[in-house]
């Protein structure tokens, strides 16, 4: 990685860039006058910021021609990711569109429709593209507050040994029990076994002893898992549960947003790197703006169905949740008092789910909904498109 980056020859390198983002530019500068590049690589390209200058790069400066969507469709059997095909050719006869093509049931791949680029571009900060035939925009809701400004918003532990200084010496295995003791002191969950509003299942992770945290691959900070937070799964829709009294510790399987009031006076890289890489304001400003939310209203609105529409103009169609997906979920700023209605809800709702955790509370959620569709402005026409 770093032979690539002192090469200085590839424009396209941006935030964690995967390998495959040089490896399609070293294509691509291949080319002869009238080539055409295509390669399989993963589906992620088209949504993450990491492929936001390649994305930019194509659309720019090649004839994007054709995208096979393989979304959902497993090409590698060991492979977790899933895959598409850019059709990328080098000519002046540059077009404003590009076909979308699908593989069908006899794994034969056919074109779809053709896709503007007005369409293909729904973010036009980030480039995500969009391979479906809906429209699509991030921009509807642009001025807005996003949760980022009102949260720190970090991955959990990576809890295998690091393979620097501990390398070999336990695994995750090694470290989490069914049962609590003096060792396997604090409780412990992983995105499997929340679902909205609810935790499904407990277990005990050894924590505060020679090998956990401080040997652990990624141990993050004390601090972060001592607050109130919101707790996210990693994968597939959005489902979000408030720790507001455990003190959960969790794995790199979720992510967890802390208001940034509550980390007032909390210093290490990982928070400095966040408000210089990723926020729009300053710390003390963010600090102050947190003062006025309360983590109740966000999780009503985290957990309604709109906000499954907010994730995907932001994510596009992959399955995957990033914490810039998160952090740049728009949030309607409003006083606390007017926040009331919906933390009512969400304190019925959680109520409900602590003496059953599969409490029927689709009613309530409804009204969530109803209150959220207000707080956006939504017309009825949008309102019967997210509820259809």
């Amino acid at each position: 990685r770093q032979a690539i980056i002192d090469s200085k020859r590839y424009t396209t390198l941006h935030q964690k860039w995967d390998l495959y983002i040089p490896f399609v530019e070293f294509g691509l500068q291949s080319l002869a006058k009238n080539g055409l590049l295509t390669m399989i690589i993963p589906y992620p390209f088209t949504n993450q910021i990491y492929g936001k200058k390649l994305r930019e790069l194509i659309v720019n400066q090649y004839n994007l021609i054709e995208i096979v969507d393989l979304n959902g469709t497993k090409i590698f059997e060991n492979a977790t990711v899933n895959n598409c095909i850019p059709f990328v050719a080098k000519n002046k006869n540059k077009t404003n569109s590009c076909f979308i093509s699908k593989m069908n049931d006899k794994r034969k791949i056919t074109r779809s429709f053709r896709q503007p680029f007005t369409n293909l571009i729904q973010d036009k900060n980030t480039i995500v593209w969009n391979l479906t035939s809906e429209k699509r925009t991030s921009d509807k809701h642009s001025g807005m507050n996003i949760l980022g400004d009102y949260c720190y918003i970090s991955v959990g532990m990576v809890i295998n040994a690091d393979e620097k200084t501990a390398k070999g010496d336990f695994t995750k295995k090694d470290l989490i029990s069914n049962k609590r003791d003096k060792i396997h002191c604090r409780k412990y969950i992983e995105a499997k076994d929340i679902e909205k509003y609810a935790v499904k299942k407990i277990r005990y992770l050894e924590y505060n002893t020679e090998r956990c945290p401080d040997k652990l691959r990624r141990p993050t900070f004390r601090e972060l898992y001592n607050c109130k937070k919101l707790m996210f799964n990693r994968l597939g829709s959005l489902m979000v549960y408030l720790d507001d009294k455990t003190k959960f510790l969790h794995s790199d399987s979720m992510f967890s947003a802390v208001l940034w009031k509550d980390l007032k006076g909390v210093q290490n890289k990982s928070i400095a790197t966040s408000v210089s890489r990723y926020s729009r304001l300053d710390r003390d400003k963010m600090e102050s703006l947190s003062q006025q939310i309360d983590l109740r209203y966000l999780l009503g609105i985290l957990n309604s169905k709109y906000a499954a529409v907010l994730l995907t103009n932001i994510r596009g169609n992959g399955l995957n949740i990033y914490p810039e997906h998160l952090r740049n979920l728009p949030i309607p700023a409003i006083t606390l008092k007017k926040q009331q209605p919906i933390i009512s809800l969400v304190n019925k709702i959680i109520t409900a789910k602590s003496k059953k955790h599969n409490a029927n509370t689709t009613k309530l959620e409804s009204k969530i909904d109803s209150l959220v569709y207000k707080l956006y402005g939504l017309t009825e026409d949008e309102i019967k498109i997210v509820e259809g």
